[in-house]
């Protein structure tokens, strides 16, 4: 009889022991959670500082920094934090890593030697490693004009993009010799006296020419007289409808 009735009991018996195990679970669970589950911390702003120092504020809440990308910033010496991720009062849990982008620092760049180049491909050398053509002046000179003759500053110079190179370009001297246009195409003979600082003009058609039409048969001033910068030159021009 006795074995019958523990028998009968012990499943009640199991069932109880089985109900207070799941109690005593659900209240350790959720009423008391487990320790050393990670907790959620609000991650601290650190745009601004270095790496290093980001790194130690992160740390000592409970965030690990990790190093993201590098990227050139004019404003901001190397390794500082320009962005994070997640970003500054983001709620993460505690042990998370936090991506820092660097600045890489100021980009820089040489100035090129552009003395002696014209103008146009001075600007280009200057274009071409992220330099800018900054204050150009003329000044008389005995080299055809718009040859650079100085820049400032000066060539070698390391520079923080993006800067500007000053250029002083010849004006050309302040008298000019007539050169010889006889002979020569109107557009090659105005090309040319353009280069040296003069002008042209064209009133007077050589009708008595056997030279192809827009041919210079005739000069004023004439070969080699000085004359002002910037003085226009009379050409005659033949209008090539003689037979």
């Amino acid at each position: 009889m006795a074995r019958l009735s523990l028998r009968r009991v012990l499943p009640y018996l199991g069932a109880g022991v089985g109900g207070f195990a799941l109690a005593y679970l659900v209240v350790l669970v959720f009423v008391f959670p487990v320790r050393g589950q990670p907790a959620d911390a609000k991650v601290p702003n650190v745009l601004g500082l270095s790496f290093d120092e980001a790194a130690m504020r992160l740390n000592a809440v409970g965030f690990r920094a990790q190093q993201g990308e590098s990227r050139y910033n004019v404003g901001s010496p190397r390794s500082t934090v320009l962005s994070q991720t997640p970003g500054p009062a983001t709620a993460a849990p505690k042990g998370s890593r936090i991506v820092l982008d660097v600045s890489a620092g100021q980009r820089r760049a040489a100035a090129p030697n552009v003395v002696g180049m014209d103008r146009e491909e001075a600007q280009l050398a200057l274009e071409k490693v992220g330099l800018e053509v900054g204050e150009i002046r003329e000044h008389e000179s005995p080299v055809h004009r718009g040859e650079v003759l100085s820049m400032s500053p000066a060539a070698g110079t390391q520079l923080i993009l993006p800067s500007a190179i000053a250029l002083v370009v010849s004006g050309g001297p302040a008298t000019i010799e007539v050169p010889y246009l006889v002979g020569r195409p109107f557009g090659e003979a105005r090309a040319q006296l353009e280069q040296l600082g003069l002008g042209a003009t064209t009133n007077k058609l050589d009708s008595a020419s056997s030279e192809p039409a827009g041919t210079v048969t005739a000069q004023s001033p004439a070969e080699g007289v000085a004359v002002a910068a910037g003085t226009a030159i009379d050409l005659t021009v033949s209008a090539g409808t003689h037979r």
